[in-house]
């Protein structure tokens, strides 16, 4: 099963909010998690703000990375998704898992859980996500 986690969630696992469900969902054999330059970039510009410098550490900072690097697989965003979802800045995701294509985005964000699918690709919030697993 070929998944995509918006930045939302991988901030969440950042700060510590089920992480350990996560550790659950990357150690599966029947789960692919993809990555991008694009996400990635924009999860570090994210937890490079301020407020999160008494959350995240650099040394987690950099253990995000190192884990991103050994788990997920990289993919290049190839196809220029068309959506009207309200925030043009979430095209990016619906660009990435067509890309892939990816059988789950799994979203902390309203604006693309409302969505509910996208090119066919269902939008589920984590706990849907983990309900599906079994988990």
């Amino acid at each position: 099963m070929k998944v995509l986690f918006d930045t939302n969630l991988w901030i969440s696992f950042m700060i510590g909010k089920r992480l350990a469900s996560l550790a659950d969902v990357l150690c599966r054999n029947d789960v692919q998690v993809y990555m991008s330059e694009l996400l990635l970039d924009e999860i570090q510009t994210v937890i490079a703000r301020p407020k999160f410098n008494v959350i995240i550490s650099q040394e987690s900072r950099q253990a995000f990375v190192d884990m991103v690097d050994n788990v997920c697989h990289w993919t290049p965003i190839t196809i220029q998704a068309e959506s009207p979802i309200r925030d043009i800045k979430d095209l990016f995701i619906l660009s990435m898992a067509e890309s892939v294509p990816v059988d789950f985005i799994i979203s902390g964000d309203k604006d693309l859980t409302e969505l509910e699918s996208h090119a066919g690709i269902p939008i589920l919030s984590y706990s849907e996500f983990l309900n599906k697993l079994g988990l």
